[in-house]
């Protein structure tokens, strides 16, 4: 039997957020069998851990797999292992650089008596204006067209991310999935984000939706690893203003699905260029078990 956990992420409070499947140690699994349990947990994110390789500083070699896949990046599905290490006791600091099949990841820590918010620490994202059949995608997720505040744009993850011009709007889409995995697949896309400005409490920015399912994920709860692009676009919009040389804003995502996330996105701003991104959160553990090894 492995050792396993399933972390809600994004969240302060169980049943919230995005839920994640942590291996602590994957050591002896191969691809086949971390992606068995991926399937298994039926969650949109498994991260799969083992000791650093070597090199670059990290402590961890960090996988992380969707029910049908494995992919680049998954930011909630690392908060959840940054929360996992924590509360197992196998990392007793501050700050972590996980090795990942996209180069080093760094995360950070900070806690007092009543809360933990576990920051991400991406490389900052460049976004490219999005060059495909835009109308295919629209049709597909239900949108009667794009919001004007800002241009449609990629990742480097190769998500597209699409301005909606509000919170109804946004809430009342019902995506036709095979049309839409079918249409961002031909795009190259891994999944397709849709953000509001307008949002349910004051204190945010942003609302989204995020759909891939083409990758076993038909609606993510929370998706960590966008909102750093999220952040870069909207200031390149104009639509952030920094204080100093700092931008921090508050984002929604989930409360459709009835597990309400928030993230902290803060981009640090020197004479007009973004030197660090942060995508922050909380998580709390909601399981602790072992599941059975795979067949080889």
């Amino acid at each position: 039997m492995i050792p396993i956990f399933q972390v809600d992420a994004f969240a302060e409070r169980p049943f919230a957020g995005n839920p994640a499947a942590v291996v602590l140690d994957a050591r002896g699994l191969s691809d086949q069998q971390m992606q068995a349990i991926a399937a298994e947990m039926n969650l949109a994110g498994t991260a799969f851990l083992t000791p650093a390789l070597g090199g670059e500083g990290a402590q961890w070699h960090l996988r992380w797999f969707t029910p049908t896949r494995e992919v680049a990046y998954s930011g909630h599905t690392t908060v959840a292992a940054v929360h996992a290490l924590l509360e197992a006791g196998r990392h007793r600091g501050e700050h972590v650089v996980f090795e990942t099949m996209s180069g080093p990841l760094g995360a950070s820590v900070v806690a007092d008596k009543t809360r933990r918010l576990i920051w991400l620490e991406p490389r900052v994202p460049t976004l490219h204006p999005f060059t495909g059949q835009l109308a295919h995608v629209r049709e597909a997720v239900g949108l009667p067209a794009a919001a004007g505040w800002a241009a449609a744009v990629t990742t480097p993850d190769h998500d597209l991310v699409i301005p909606v011009a509000g919170l109804d709007l946004l809430r009342s889409l019902r995506p036709n999935m095979t049309a839409l995995g079918d249409a961002a697949t031909h795009a190259g896309l891994r999944g397709v984000c849709l953000v509001s400005r307008e949002t349910l409490e004051p204190g945010s920015t942003t609302h989204s939706r995020f759909f891939a399912p083409h990758y076993g994920i038909p609606e993510d709860i929370v998706t960590g690893s966008v909102h750093s692009s999220i952040g870069l676009w909207l200031l390149e919009a104009g639509l952030l203003r920094p204080a100093g040389t700092m931008v921090e804003f508050t984002a929604e995502q989930g409360d459709g699905l009835g597990r309400p996330g928030r993230l902290r996105v803060e981009l640090l701003v020197q004479d007009g260029v973004v030197g660090r991104v942060r995508v922050g959160g909380s998580a709390v553990t909601v399981m602790a078990g072992s599941i059975a090894r795979p067949p080889a």
